[in-house]
Formats: C-alpha cells, sequence, structure tokens
C-alpha cells in the first residue's frame, strides 16, 4: 500500500469530509492502493504521518487546512514519503506556496501528477513548522479566533480578531539575534516565516520562498496607534515591510529572547512553547506534491515511484 489518506473531520469548520466526498473517485482512481484514515485529534494526525514514513509510503495525503498539515508534517520531515495536501481549511497558505489551488477539484487536479518538490520547514526544540512562528500579539488574537462563534476562520475573522486584539496589546520586550543584532525592544508581534503569506493569504514575508533554504523575519515595534493600523492594514499587501521602525531580515538561525516568557505559536496553533529559544530552518527537509509549473530556488525533488 503505497498512498494514506488522512481526513481531519474538524478541519475547515467541520466541513473538510462533505468538501472531500465529490473527488474520493479521482483520488481512488489515481491511487487504488489508497489506504484511508480518520484523525481523532492534533496528536493522532502527526502518529499517523509518521507510522505511513516508517512504514516507507511513497505519500500522505491531508484534507485540511495550514494547521492539520502542521501537525502532519511533524510527522513526515526527514522522511522520504511525500504529502499532498487537500485545501479544503479555513487558511490553506502552506498549499498556496507551492502554487496549489484553493478550489478542491482544481488542486486534487494537480496532485494526482504526483510532482514532487522539496521544501524547507522551521525547526524549534523538537517541533517543525511549515508556515510560521508567531510571538506577541498572535497569541491573544488566535484565542480569540478560537472562542468565535459567529465568523469562520479566514482573512475577515484574523483582521476582526487582530484589531481587537491591537486596542488593547501591551508589547513585551523581545531580542532578536541572527548573526547580528535584529530587534531589541517593545514588539507587537514578531514572526519568523518559511511562507510569504499566512492567516489565509496575509502577505507578513511576500518574498519568502520554501526553498531558499532560509527563514524570514518580520517584527513590528510599538508604534504610535496610527501607524500600527496602518501596518496591520497593510499586511493585506505585503506594505508594511517598507514602513519605518517594521524589521525584515533574512536568516537562517535566529534566538528570540525575552525578559519574561513569552508564548509561541506554529502555524496558527498554540503550543506550549515559550521564549527564549532558538530557531533555525531545515532546507529541504519535506517533500511536497506542488503544482506541475512551481519552480523554487533549489532543485526539485526526485520523482514519486509509481502509484
Amino acid at each position: 500500500m503505497s498512498t494514506r489518506l488522512i481526513i481531519n473531520p474538524t478541519a475547515g469548520a467541520h466541513r473538510a469530509h462533505a468538501r472531500l466526498e465529490a473527488h474520493l473517485r479521482t483520488i481512488h482512481a489515481r491511487w487504488p492502493r489508497l489506504e484511508v484514515c480518520t484523525s481523532r485529534s492534533a496528536e493522532h494526525l502527526t502518529e499517523l504521518a509518521a507510522e505511513a514514513a516508517r512504514r516507507g509510503l511513497d505519500r500522505v495525503l491531508v484534507a485540511g487546512g495550514d494547521g492539520t498539515v502542521h501537525f502532519v508534517a511533524n510527522g513526515l520531515a526527514g522522511s522520504q514519503t511525500a504529502l499532498g495536501i487537500i485545501p479544503v481549511g479555513s487558511g490553506n497558505d502552506i498549499a498556496r506556496s507551492v502554487g496549489l489551488p484553493s478550489d478542491t477539484a482544481a488542486a486534487v487536479a494537480m496532485l494526482v501528477q504526483d510532482h514532487a518538490v522539496a521544501i524547507d520547514v522551521g525547526r524549534v526544540k523538537d517541533r517543525v513548522f511549515c508556515c510560521v512562528l508567531g510571538v506577541g500579539m498572535d497569541t491573544p488574537a488566535i484565542q480569540r479566533i478560537q472562542a468565535a462563534r459567529v465568523l469562520r476562520r479566514g482573512k475577515l475573522l484574523y483582521a476582526a480578531a487582530t484589531l481587537r486584539t491591537l486596542l488593547t496589546y501591551r508589547p513585551p520586550q523581545l531580542t532578536i539575534e541572527g548573526e547580528s543584532m535584529l530587534f531589541d525592544g517593545p514588539a507587537m508581534f514578531a514572526a519568523v516565516t518559511n511562507t510569504a503569506t499566512y492567516a489565509g493569504g496575509m502577505q507578513i514575508c511576500p518574498d519568502a520562498d520554501v526553498t531558499d533554504g532560509a527563514l524570514d523575519l518580520c517584527a513590528i515595534p510599538q508604534l504610535p496607534m496610527s501607524r500600527l493600523l496602518r501596518a496591520f492594514g497593510s499586511v493585506f499587501d505585503g506594505g508594511h515591510t517598507a514602513m519605518a521602525g517594521v524589521v525584515t531580515r533574512q536568516a537562517h538561525r535566529l534566538v528570540l529572547r525575552s525578559p519574561h516568557p513569552l508564548p509561541v505559536t506554529l502555524d496558527g496553533e498554540l503550543t506550549e512553547l515559550r521564549t527564549d529559544l532558538e530557531v533555525t530552518v531545515w532546507p529541504g527537509a519535506l517533500r511536497l506534491l506542488a503544482n506541475p509549473r512551481f519552480v523554487g530556488v533549489r532543485a526539485q525533488a526526485p520523482e514519486l515511484r509509481a502509484a
């Protein structure tokens, strides 16, 4: 059996299975030796993926968004088992980073071509992330998102949660070092990114590339409220990177320190991680099925074996 399909029933506001159902015939036709699994928890996603890698399966398909992909990638990074993302979640920035469309049918049509690329991941302690590591107001914003009952998770909800957080957040002291001092002072938000976008398409680091062997930093300091509103409004098109005071750098290793431990998010998920910590890039650690037209800055992964 060469292919495992993992369905996260809670992805996309519990709509993942319904959105996937119409495409199961296409998936079965392309990969007839298909094993379908439904995850019971975030930890189970990682376990199912790690088991597939240990067995040497050619590919793991996952139906979900960035949070789902985060936990699956933690079971596959460093292995030869490729990950195929069927983007049925509310945020699909990792899929977007390799040219996969948000439309499920179009994405499946690309995935069945088995075009694999080797992408980088970020590594912090014993965890990896594909999209973004966040420190600062990201944590209370995500807590508001998770508590929301009216809006669905996506750019609109993230913008609303960010605005509410922005008005009350007291920025903590944060130091970020690479090969030199990059940032030292009160920080509203700091993101160490692998992808150019997060939270459903917000361009936090527009020049980031998942195959360049590096991570990208964006740190937004404490600013007058009018400038903060403009900065966070500009995140949708990347215009914030040109604003005075906003720090953007590329690095292979970053150290984040603070006088008091600060919570850390990974790929939009709350974690138990706290500063101080070291973040490094793991080049080419994850094989990802991509749009056949996607060309990163580094060589592509070897072709997969036949199904």
